[in-house]
C-alpha cells in the first residue's frame, strides 16, 4: 500500500458522533542537538489523541504524531519545517487538503466507530504512529527521518520510512545529483550495486530478477530515499519496492571512503 491508497482509505472516513469522548493532547518541548559543532534548537511536539483505551490492546483507535519544529527566524528552517509538517498531513496526495492533525484523528475514530457499530464483535485496535526525527547534520545538511506504522484492519501492518536533507543555509529539498559529481553517478551506482549484491548474498552467475529482486528496467538503481551521515550514505528502499513482502524492507550503507572524489560532500 502506498500514501496515495493510504490517504484514499482514510480519506473516505465518515465524521460521526462518538459514544465516548476521544482523548486528545498536544504537546511541546524546547531540545537542543550539537552535531559536528552544529547547534539545532528544536521544539519536539508531540500530538496524540484517542478513543477507548490503547492499554487493552482492542476496542480503541488511536493518532500518534512526535515530530520537531526547529527554532530560528530565518526562512531556510521555516520551509523545513513545513516540510516535515505537510508529510505528516500527506498534503502532496490530498485533494482536499487537510490542515490539521484533528482532521485525520476524527476520521480515523469516526470509521472505527462505525464498523464496530456495524460489527458488534470487531474488537481489533487500529492505529496510527507516525514520527519524524533530525537524524543529523553534515556539511551543511541537515538529514530527517519520517517514520509510519498503521493499522486499520487487514492482515498487515503498512509501514513507510522516508529519509529528507535539507540545505541548512536555503531549506532546499537535496537531491542525490547535487552532491554527486555529474560524471560520477553510474560509479556509485555499480559500488551500490556490489553491496548489495554482497549483502543479499546473490551467486555472480544470477541476474537480480532471477533472485526475487526487481529494479526499474530489470537493473539495479539507487533510489531518491536516503540520508546524509558523516560515515556514509544510506539508501532506505519500502516495503514492495523491489520485493515481495516477505524480503522486508533494505538499507543499504555506502561508507564514505568509497565516496572520496566521487561525491562534493566527502
Amino acid at each position: 500500500m502506498n500514501k496515495i491508497i493510504l490517504f484514499f482509505l482514510l480519506s473516505i472516513f465518515l465524521i460521526g458522533c462518538s459514544k465516548e469522548k476521544p482523548i486528545s493532547n498536544d504537546s511541546e518541548s524546547v531540545k537542543t542537538l550539537l552535531l559536528n559543532d552544529t547547534e539545532i534548537r528544536y521544539y519536539e511536539k508531540i500530538y496524540y489523541k484517542s478513543y477507548g483505551d490503547p492499554k487493552s490492546e482492542k476496542d480503541f483507535a488511536e493518532l500518534k504524531i512526535e515530530y520537531p519544529e526547529i527554532i530560528s527566524n530565518g526562512n531556510s528552517t521555516d520551509s523545513i519545517n513545513k516540510f516535515i509538517l505537510s508529510y505528516l498531513l500527506n498534503l502532496p496526495f490530498n485533494e482536499d487538503r487537510i490542515t490539521s492533525f484533528d482532521e485525520i484523528a476524527d476520521s480515523l475514530i469516526s470509521n472505527y466507530i462505525s464498523l464496530q457499530q456495524e460489527f458488534d464483535d470487531y474488537h481489533t485496535g487500529w492505529y496510527i504512529h507516525a514520527n519524524s526525527n533530525i537524524t543529523g547534520v553534515f556539511n551543511n545538511i541537515i538529514s530527517i527521518a519520517s517514520e509510519e506504522v498503521i493499522f486499520t484492519g487487514g492482515a498487515n501492518v503498512f509501514y513507510d520510512l522516508t529519509y529528507s536533507n535539507f540545505f541548512l543555509d536555503s531549506g532546499k529539498l537535496v537531491a542525490l545529483e547535487n552532491i554527486i559529481f555529474d560524471n560520477k553517478i553510474a560509479v556509485i551506482e555499480n559500488i551500490g550495486k556490489e553491496l548489495f549484491e554482497e549483502m543479499k548474498s546473490i551467486p555472480a552467475n544470477q541476474s537480480l530478477e532471477e533472485t526475487g529482486f526487481w529494479f526499474k528496467n530489470k537493473n539495479f538503481s539507487l533510489n531518491d530515499n536516503f540520508a546524509i551521515t558523516d560515515s556514509g550514505l544510506v539508501f532506505f528502499y519500502n516495503l514492495y519496492e523491489i520485493a515481495s513482502r516477505g524480503e522486508g524492507t533494505t538499507q543499504l550503507f555506502i561508507p564514505k571512503e568509497k565516496l572520496i572524489s566521487l561525491t562534493k560532500i566527502y
